[in-house]
């Protein structure tokens, strides 16, 4: 085989489009990098949310700095209804060798569900990392993210019951039934449904996970 005919098939091999390769990956934009959202943005997103944007606080940043409220942090760090009333509280410490808690840049305190669709589409249009947090049970760690922006449904724990609640579409007779927001805990629900209604619920043993943690 002549050398010319082999280099010439080499240039067509390289110049053959690749199949199979890869979609190039969309990195998440982070506070310092050049697409990070101004000042006038994030004030933009927090009149659409009815001022419920805030930087949640690290329970824990007094203990790495060594300052004084360390000991105060330490006592909070035992009632899991106060980490849970934290945008930056988590209800355990971490997992080995995968994540530590850390805060995120912003949460978006959500009261309806027009928060939670304002939060998303910023972030979507900012290429911004998102978490979503309700109880901070996540052992994974999925519930937290630094340098994310947070939709935190706490405030969002409304409860209704219903005597004859029928599925759209449904042919079946009518059952009880219990309608939950994203940001209702377990105790919510059992003190609504099993304490003043006297009916039942199936749900976790920890009162303070979330409903809709699951």
């Amino acid at each position: 085989m002549q050398r010319r005919t082999v280099l010439k098939g080499l240039a067509a091999l390289a110049a053959t489009p690749a199949i199979g390769a890869a979609a190039p990956v969309m990195t998440r934009v982070r506070p310092g990098d050049a697409g990070w959202p101004s000042p006038a943005a994030w004030e933009r997103l927090k009149a659409e949310v009815n001022g419920n944007l805030t930087k949640p606080a690290d329970l824990f940043a007094a203990c790495r700095t060594g300052g004084a409220g360390c000991t105060a942090a330490m006592e909070e760090s035992g009632n899991p209804f106060f980490i849970g009333d934290q945008a930056g509280g988590t209800q355990v410490s971490g997992w080995l060798n995968a994540w530590s808690p850390k805060a995120s840049a912003y949460a978006v305190t959500a009261h309806r569900a027009e928060d939670v669709a304002a939060a998303v589409n910023f972030a979507r249009t900012h290429r911004l990392r998102l978490a979503v947090k309700g109880g901070g049970h996540s052992y994974q760690g999925t519930s937290n993210a630094p340098d994310s922006l947070l939709i935190w449904t706490r405030p969002m724990h409304a409860i209704a019951l219903h005597d004859a609640f029928m599925p759209q579409g449904s042919r079946q007779a009518p059952v009880p039934a219990v309608t939950l927001e994203a940001g209702a805990m377990w105790a919510d629900a059992y003190d609504a449904v099993t304490t003043k209604a006297h009916r039942y619920v199936q749900g976790g043993g920890c009162m303070t996970v979330g409903v809709a943690g699951l």
